[in-house]
């Protein structure tokens, strides 16, 4: 479980990449340090071997002779040896015993007979030496090679110090600085850990409990009003559905109520056929209630779980609205209301068909319903990139205390009316669910001369007429 701690593995990728970034960076320095010294050295090497070069004479055989007086004052005394070979590689000075013995590679001797000036390390550990060659011409021909030679005793101690420094500096840099990422992980991570405590405590039970943390506005103060947002909307829908179930329960109760009450009264004595016919027709008719009820209840059912298909097709507004117009008549006229329609023009959308005739026959059925006297108006507007659907009615309109709560499952603006009259409160509901599947909206405008149902629904084009779920 210690490993599993995303503080402890927050501490290892910092200790791991820390670790690789000073190695680099060590060996960086190092290698640098010594290219650096290395090229100083070979300057100076070439430097003072023009300086002697210049000090050469002439011999009785025409061989160049060599005569360096040492100075005992001299601070690069013991740093520095001269070396004087003939073209066969005979000695011809050597002033390098103070270096002790300091072999002559004969390769770096015919390197510069041949026009070169090689530069080479010879010896190891302690009689360590950077050693140049280059050839002496006299009158167009070569007669000598010069060495020129210098200790490499203080370079090497300064890599060595380096190295020392680097080697005791870099794991102790690495040490605290994995105590530092330590303890920013654990700064860092502290109030996530509140945000796990304070989470714990809140259960499906009590959602009403908010984090509230006063945190800056970075990844973990935004993670924690995520969280608090999450919670907020985990508690209206559980609301939501706590409700929706006591109103479920309520709808289906009074219509079984009912239908219990009828038959009790009808067993309590024997009674004529046609008493018997009158309390089956009121049974029938809680049973349709109750069907209706139902139905409506499956389909916000499977709606709210996905499973409810639509189908993407094209859809004449013309003819849908016609259609509604005709199914509500008879129902219209039996309350001495007319029915108009009022065209838009040509215009098609793409969706289902027979959701999008609920839809309207749902519309239209509230207005027939709600409305005492006048008109209920059916129609369409045609837009470049949307349709516009409308039922206008000329009731007494819709209180604005309710306006924003008549599609909400199981609402009614007038607990008075008969529920014959209301209904069971799902019909706007399932209204506004057909129209979202559709990827519109519905909107409602009221006043006290009649409300108006405004449904917009995106034009798509033919491709997308393919079955698809919501």
């Amino acid at each position: 479980m210690f490993f599993r701690s995303i503080r402890l593995r927050l501490a290892l990728w910092y200790f791991a990449i820390l670790a690789v970034i000073l190695i680099l960076f060590s060996g960086g320095i190092y290698f640098t340090l010594r290219r650096a010294l290395n090229s100083s050295l070979d300057d100076s090497l070439r430097t003072r071997a023009t300086l002697i070069q210049g000090l050469l004479d002439n011999g009785p055989e025409g061989q160049p002779t060599l005569d360096l007086t040492t100075n005992p004052r001299d601070p690069n005394q013991g740093q520095y040896f001269e070396r004087l070979l003939d073209p066969t590689g005979a000695v011809l000075f050597d002033s390098s015993a103070a270096f002790g013995k300091v072999p002559i590679d004969m390769t770096a001797v015919r390197q510069a007979l041949q026009g070169g000036e090689p530069i080479q390390t010879v010896g190891n550990g302690e009689v360590q030496a950077r050693i140049l060659s280059r050839r002496i011409e006299q009158n167009g021909r070569v007669v000598a090679v010069l060495q020129v030679g210098q200790s490499m005793s203080e370079l090497n101690g300064t890599l060595n110090n380096l190295l020392l420094v680097l080697a005791i500096g870099a794991p102790l840099a690495l040490v605290f600085a994995s105590f530092g990422g330590w303890w920013l992980s654990t700064r860092a991570l502290a109030p996530i850990d509140r945000v796990t405590k304070m989470a714990q405590e809140i259960t499906g039970q009590d959602l009403s409990r908010r984090l509230n943390l006063d945190l800056p506005n970075d990844e973990v103060g935004r993670l924690a009003r995520t969280f608090d947002e999450m919670i907020a909307r985990l508690d209206a829908m559980f609301k939501r559905q706590r409700q929706f179930t006591a109103d479920a329960s309520h709808e289906l109760r009074t219509p079984l109520t009912a239908i219990k009450g009828q038959i009790d009264v009808a067993l309590q004595r024997p009674r004529e056929a046609g008493d018997y016919r009158q309390v089956l027709a009121g049974v029938n008719e809680q049973v349709d209630r109750m069907t209706r009820l139902v139905g409506g209840l499956l389909m916000l059912a499977r709606s709210d779980a996905g499973a409810l298909p639509v189908e993407r097709q094209p859809v004449a507004l013309r003819e849908l609205v016609d259609s509604v117009a005709e199914q509500v008549e008879p129902l219209a006229q039996a309350k001495g209301l007319t029915i108009t329609v009022s065209p838009g023009g040509p215009s098609t959308v793409i969706g289902d068909e027979d959701l999008l005739l609920q839809l309207m026959l749902n519309l239209a059925d509230n207005a027939v319903k709600y409305t005492d006297r006048g008109t209920v108006t059916l129609g369409w507007q045609a837009r470049p990139d949307a349709a516009e659907l409308f039922v206008r009615d000329t009731g007494p309109g819709i209180p604005e205390a309710h306006r924003e709560r008549i599609f909400e499952r199981f609402h009614r603006i007038d607990d008075g009316r008969t529920r014959e009259q209301a209904g069971a409160g799902l019909g706007l509901a399932i209204c506004r669910w057909i129209a979202e599947a559709h990827g519109g909206r519905i909107r409602v405008e009221s006043s006290p001369a009649g409300s108006a149902f405004h449904v917009t629904l995106p034009n798509r084009s033919r491709a997308d007429a393919t079955r698809v779920r919501v």
